[in-house]
């Protein structure tokens, strides 16, 4: 049976969240990020956590400068942050770092170029003891195309399938490389924009998403990502924001096993 972990990035703060989710039931979470390159944070909030009895799952990478990975310029700016990053996770024994496959096709991206970049991302994760799992944005075919060339069991891929619905809408991305999958971001949106909902909230089938899951024979956590914003705080408090999230979690993890 699937483990349940969640982040919420925006609407409570870890102080708040660790000890709700833990009464509430869920396993563990998976640090956003905004606190990737910030060693002293991660270690106070993930030693609180696990005092609490909670797992840390994943760090997700900086977001800022990943589109950059592709570019023509000659900048390695943003290797030096993923390697940053890698340090942070290997440091803290955090097992996997998340990082965005999200060229900007507005700047002509080029395959190749990344790939060069990324060859030396993959390779420091892995003598440092870190998986990579590259996350879909906007673009399968770099996903597919770089999954493809890192087929060691150091990469894998997070499946978000909030950005699956609203960035690259019509693409199925389970049944084709679903047993590459290391984790999970689950959340709902209106298949328009990314909005970070409870799941089943929004226009998602994750019925369909349930079926995937179980034909892949995914084990790992069900982990949502999501957004406590005036959306739910006009009309609930933050505890049982994590409750009714919870239980949506629940739900899927029902269907799976259906």
């Amino acid at each position: 049976m699937n483990s349940i972990y969640i982040d919420v990035f925006s609407g409570i703060s870890y102080d708040e969240l660790f000890k709700m989710i833990k009464d509430i039931g869920f396993n563990g979470f998976f640090s956003g990020e905004i606190y990737a390159k910030h060693f002293d944070k991660m270690s106070s909030f993930k030693c609180y956590a696990e005092n609490l009895g909670l797992m840390q799952e994943t760090s997700h990478s900086t977001i800022p400068g990943s589109s950059s990975i592709w570019s023509n310029d000659a900048s390695e700016d943003y290797v030096d942050v993923l390697k940053l990053n890698i340090d942070n996770c290997s440091k803290l024994s955090i097992p996997i770092l998340v990082v965005h496959i999200q060229p900007n096709f507005a700047e002509e991206p080029s395959f190749e170029i990344g790939l060069n970049r990324l060859k030396t991302i993959v390779k420091y994760a892995k003598e440092r003891g870190v998986k990579i799992a590259f996350e879909n944005i906007n673009s399968a075919e770099y996903l597919y195309r770089t999954l493809e060339y890192f087929d060691d069991n150091n990469v894998g891929f997070c499946y978000d399938c909030g950005h699956e619905a609203c960035h690259t809408n019509g693409e199925h991305f389970l049944p084709k490389i679903g047993e590459r999958l290391f984790c999970t971001h689950i959340h709902d949106n209106d298949n328009k924009s990314d909005l970070h909902l409870i799941p089943f909230d929004g226009r998602i089938d994750f019925k369909r998403i349930a079926c995937e899951l179980k034909d892949c024979h995914y084990k790992g956590n069900i982990t949502s990502e999501l957004c406590y914003n005036s959306r739910y705080s006009n009309q609930m408090n933050k505890f049982d924001f994590l409750k009714r999230s919870y239980d949506a979690a629940k739900k899927l993890q029902k269907l799976i096993s259906e």
